[in-house]
């Protein structure tokens, strides 16, 4: 339908273990019949991203395009190159001199830069993943580049200082003023972008998808066992609040209820993590398991009974935005029982997918858990409720249909 339109989808790295949502986002584009190239920065040595089937099934390995202006160490040599390529491009020389002006140094790396993004001027349009990674597309298209611009927003890039040493001295001011539209995966994460003074209208709620083809209940694993199961998916970190799981787990057996937690992920918090597990004497009912293969994780899923998540404000004030796992676990047939940080509660339908607690309330996590522990039917009611939840507002082939209309907007624009 669209093989003479381009998109660039524009990665800070690929591929990420973790990222499959930008994995999922090119494919999106692929499937609606654009021919598409990524655009990295750093291609990373993953084996076991690198031979995921999706990537190889798509191809998306041949399809990158690494961001590699092609500068001479040399001083002399890159001096020397950059008059000869001023020289060779003197026709576009207009629009050189206005890129040069919107930088406060001057350095020869801005023409290296301006003529590697007119290899793509001819293409439909750009989709970059992360605000961070909007530049310099901003400025390129404050000085006449003509693809559309989309941004998508993903958490930590709406927070500032961003990655601990970026401040908002007007960094996004570009980007807010020519992209051609900006997006974000959940309402809470719109008003932050909004903050940041991004224009209303310029912005769409887009939600991360979930592939139902590959996540979804199967009624074959489950086996029905009197140790309530719990399960969170998700790396080692402070905004997942993995203490307070624990912390939940210790007041549930306080009151008497059998239940086990599982943790997957890996990450810098594993040593607290497991300090915290034996400071309680939970080895026996905590589980560490470390990072799992999407099949492996689909699995487990399979063989728990509850999904939990307690997510919490980092020091910055940052909190979940989404909660990809939380949608995963759903469309596995599992209800959720979850802080209400961040935009996790647009993940949730309360009272009928799952049940929503005050942040930081462990006793009130305990207690919904024990509700639905000695309550089995209303734990099958929610667990039913989650596959039509989850079909008609994240599914994939839901979320595709969103973008073709996003796209197909861009194009008649």
């Amino acid at each position: 339908m669209n093989q003479s339109k381009i998109i660039i989808f524009k990665v800070p790295e690929f591929p990420h273990l973790s990222e499959t949502f930008i994995v999922a986002q090119i494919i999106t584009g692929i499937k609606l019949g654009y021919e598409v190239k990524i655009l990295i920065r750093k291609l990373l040595d993953n084996d076991t991203a690198v031979n995921s089937i999706l990537i190889k099934e798509y191809g998306l390995l041949d399809k990158i395009i690494i961001e590699d202006y092609n500068i001479p160490k040399n001083r002399l040599v890159r001096l020397i190159k950059w008059i000869f390529l001023l020289i060779l491009n003197f026709r576009d020389l207009n629009y050189i001199i206005k890129y040069y002006k919107e930088f406060s140094k001057f350095s020869l790396t801005c023409l290296y830069q301006w003529l590697f993004f007119q290899r793509f001027k001819n293409a439909t349009l750009f989709h970059v993943q992360y605000g961070t990674n909007s530049k310099p597309l901003d400025i390129l298209k404050k000085t006449g580049f003509k693809p559309a611009v989309i941004v998508t927003f993903h958490g930590h890039d709406a927070f500032f200082p961003i990655n601990g040493y970026i401040p908002n001295n007007g960094y996004y001011d570009n980007l807010f003023k020519y992209a051609d539209l900006i997006t974000a995966n959940t309402p809470y994460l719109a008003d932050k972008i909004i903050e940041l003074g991004c224009p209303r209208e310029l912005l769409s709620i887009i939600p991360v998808g979930v592939d139902t083809d590959f996540f979804y209940a199967n009624k074959e694993s489950k086996i029905i066992h009197s140790t309530l199961k719990l399960i969170t998916v998700g790396r080692l970190d402070k905004v997942k609040g993995h203490d307070y799981c624990i912390l939940a787990v210790a007041d549930l057996i306080n009151k008497g209820v059998d239940v086990t937690l599982t943790i997957i992920g890996e990450g810098k918090e594993r040593k607290s993590l497991e300090d915290l597990i034996a400071q309680y004497q939970l080895e026996d009912k905590v589980f560490l398991k470390g990072k799992k293969t999407q099949l492996e994780v689909r699995q487990e899923l399979w063989e728990h009974d509850l999904y939990l998540l307690t997510a919490v404000a980092l020091g910055d004030g940052r909190r979940e935005t989404q909660g990809l796992a939380t949608l995963e676990a759903q469309a596995c047939g599992l209800p959720v029982v979850a802080f209400d940080s961040g935009g996790i509660k647009y993940t949730i339908e309360d009272e009928k997918t799952g049940l929503i607690c005050k942040e930081y309330d462990v006793q009130e996590v305990s207690d919904k858990i024990k509700l639905l522990y000695s309550n089995p039917i209303l734990k099958i009611e929610m667990s039913m409720n989650t596959k039509d939840f989850i079909k008609q507002n994240f599914s994939q082939n839901y979320i595709d249909s969103i973008w073709e209309k996003e796209y197909l907007q861009l194009l008649k624009a």
